[in-house]
């Protein structure tokens, strides 16, 4: 394994198996460097230390989005290079690249002349307004404000599994998401106990047929097989010359006038086991939750879900000793799922425990393993996203309640995941990730905003999540012609000015071609801009006034993940009334 290490304004990578030297570097110096010293607008700070304080392991590099990163490869010949998946460009006898709308753990792989691949040690890909340690935005605190709130939403909330998007399945190519068995075992705690409680108070019994040899003192029953087993097994014969068993002796008597009597006896025996399938089953099932309750607690999950940890460990504690009681001590291991059983189909706390193990073996839980999996990258662009569905859901629905619904939907290359929230008894929807083609839904091009809010079948308003956006960008919207902004920005070669204003024109884009009322983009701010088809501009609404007072036009609202809010609660507001 290589290790990174800082070489003047350079950070490089050295490989003593390999003999390879990564060297990263770029125009801005404070671009690149050690996560452990990084220097940034002349403060220097280690954030790799502060990340681990706040419970976040990052890598050992730090790079700032939007910024040319330049890779030299000595020691080796080189022919591709890619920074995850992206393909870096060759000039001269150096590599470019740019992260361009990516934040969060990467991947430099480099193919050798040889033909084998080089894989570097992970890198970590920040915003530059994440390293203000003034800031709500800091890097470290933004990570776990995000993850923790995420992790209470995920699971508290009510999701709801029916079809049509249940595909359970016995088995499953990657094990689940760990963020989506806990959200399984904290909403069904106390139902996995119930369950077990029932099932030892009346386990599944099946009658089974045991044949044997057995002493004359031990024989309980003999039917017409004992008579002739006897005659077919003589090697169970013994001579005798007693009177107790004499007429037993007189009928086995041979030719030559020795009597004989059986020394073993043939014997069916009916008994009840418990070693069934179905509680093979029981103990499987029993197994996997011990096995999860501890993984869960060993990755820190049950710091970030603190309100349902002792419920968890009580579960634990709870199904432990259940694994261990005498009574399953003749039960085997299960070898095959018994799909078709009907006592798992049918009988108390059979049921059940089978309805919570095909949940935890669900063919696809979407939106649980997308947000495992930028937790574990650390995409906090996406992890952004995702806090604001869940942040917009709770502030339209007030203090009332709403339930997630997974769905599917049909695109060209076949089914779509998506995810609904439910809110105020079913009359209003928001929807993640709804796609809009060209006839249904938009008159021109196919659009997907980030989140589309639904009034029955009307489509009411629609958001984007927009995480690079900042306050500098909204002073500056009613100030400057925006086209001659972007014209500015393209001659300046300056991609992250010219995209965050065409943001500020794909606003225009959805309302336009998905006939709604509202448009707005959500950022990590604090300053609001409203401008309404009216000409009027708000410069103080919120995302309940939009909705309730049927605001028409296009604006950005800041939302920010902060400590305070990691509590939640909306604004108290409710979205009760009715829209004419």
């Amino acid at each position: 394994m290589g290790r990174w290490q800082k070489s003047g304004d350079e950070v490089c990578w050295t490989d003593e198996t390999t003999s390879i030297k990564v060297k990263l570097s770029s125009d801005d110096k404070d671009s690149v460097g050690l996560a452990k010293c990084f220097q940034y607008r002349n403060q220097k700070r280690n954030l790799k230390k502060e990340c681990e304080n706040e419970g976040v392991i990052i890598a050992d590099v730090i790079f700032l989005e939007w910024k040319e990163i330049w890779v030299q490869v000595e020691g080796g010949e080189a022919t591709e290079l890619y920074f995850g998946s992206e393909p870096a460009r060759k000039h001269r006898n150096e590599w470019r690249f740019t992260f361009r709308n990516y934040l969060g753990k990467s991947q430099i792989r480099i193919c050798a002349g040889d033909g084998h691949e080089i894989t570097i040690d992970p890198i970590e890909v920040v915003s530059p307004k994440t390293l203000d340690e003034q800031s709500p935005l800091f890097y470290p605190k933004l990570l776990r404000t995000l993850i923790d709130d995420l992790v209470r939403y995920l699971v508290t909330l009510p999701f709801d599994w029916s079809a049509p998007t249940e595909f359970p399945t016995e088995e499953r190519i990657q094990p689940p998401s760990s963020i989506f068995v806990l959200h399984i075992l904290a909403q069904h705690a106390d139902k996995i106990r119930f369950a077990l409680q029932t099932v030892l108070r009346n386990p599944h019994r099946r009658l089974v047929t045991e044949e044997r040899w057995v002493r004359l003192d031990e024989v309980s029953s003999i039917d017409a097989d004992t008579v002739l087993m006897m005659l077919q097994h003589p090697e169970h014969l013994c001579p005798y010359r007693g009177t107790a068993l004499a007429t037993i002796a007189n009928r086995l008597t041979s030719r030559g006038g020795r009597k004989f009597v059986p020394e073993r006896i043939f014997e069916r025996r009916v008994t009840e086991t418990l070693d069934t399938p179905e509680n093979r089953f029981i103990k499987r099932f029993m197994d996997i939750v011990l096995f999860w309750c501890d993984e869960l607690e060993r990755q820190g999950y049950w710091q970030k879900a603190a309100n349902h940890a002792p419920q968890l460990n009580d579960l634990r504690n709870f199904v432990r000793l259940t694994r261990a009681d005498p009574l399953l001590g003749d039960v085997g291991e299960m070898e095959i799922f018994p799909a078709s059983s009907q006592v798992l189909l049918k009988q108390d706390g059979y049921r059940e425990c089978l309805l919570i193990y095909r949940l935890l073996h669900l063919a696809r839980a979407p939106i649980f393993d997308r947000i495992q999996n930028a937790i574990d990258n650390r995409r906090i662009d996406q992890l952004y996203e995702f806090w604001c569905f869940f942040k917009l859901a709770e502030e339209l629905a007030g203090n009332k309640e709403f339930t997630l619904v997974p769905t599917l939907q049909p695109d060209d290359e076949g089914l779509r995941w998506g995810l609904e929230a439910h809110l105020t008894d079913g009359d209003f929807r928001l929807v993640y990730n709804e796609r809009f083609e060209h006839g249904k839904g938009s008159y021109s091009i196919p659009l997907c905003p980030d989140f589309s809010l639904f009034y029955g079948d009307e489509l009411y308003a629609v958001f984007d999540a927009k995480f690079r956006f900042d306050e500098s960008d909204i002073e500056q919207l009613d100030k400057k012609v925006i086209e001659q902004e972007m014209d500015e920005a393209a001659q300046e070669s300056n991609i992250e000015r010219f995209a965050k204003h065409a943001d500020i024109c794909k606003m225009h884009t959805y309302r336009d071609a998905l006939k709604c009322r509202a448009a707005v983009v959500l950022y990590p701010g604090t300053k609001n801009l409203f401008f309404c088809t009216n000409g009027g501009c708000l410069n103080e609404v919120t995302i309940i006034e939009v909705v309730r007072r049927g605001l028409r036009g296009i604006g950005t609202i800041p939302l920010m993940p902060t400590e305070e809010n990691l509590v939640g609660g909306g604004e108290n507001a409710e979205l009760s009334w009715r829209i004419g």
